[in-house]
């Protein structure tokens, strides 16, 4: 794991096409701006941890996506509804 400092409104970037900007500090809580192009899929680690263990068990799970993936597809189809 690679740890770094950064500050308000400081960025790192990620295999040269992902950038992720300090949007504001508040006590121990920190916002993050994350620009990616449109093919790279960005989740919050709890919503995956959530979901793995709210899917049900599958004999091989080798060639399973993620549960964040199957997830993902949920809200675009309900993003689709909505429009």
């Amino acid at each position: 794991m690679l740890v770094l400092s950064r500050k308000l409104d400081e960025s790192l970037i990620i295999d040269g096409r992902i950038e992720i900007v300090v949007t504001g500090i508040s006590g121990n809580k920190v916002s993050l701006g994350i620009m990616a192009p449109g093919n790279v899929s960005v989740y919050r680690k709890e919503l995956c941890m959530i979901s793995d263990e709210q899917a049900p068990k599958r004999r091989s799970r080798s060639h399973a996506k993620p549960s964040c993936w199957r997830t993902l597809g949920k809200v675009q189809s309900m993003k689709n509804t909505l429009r």
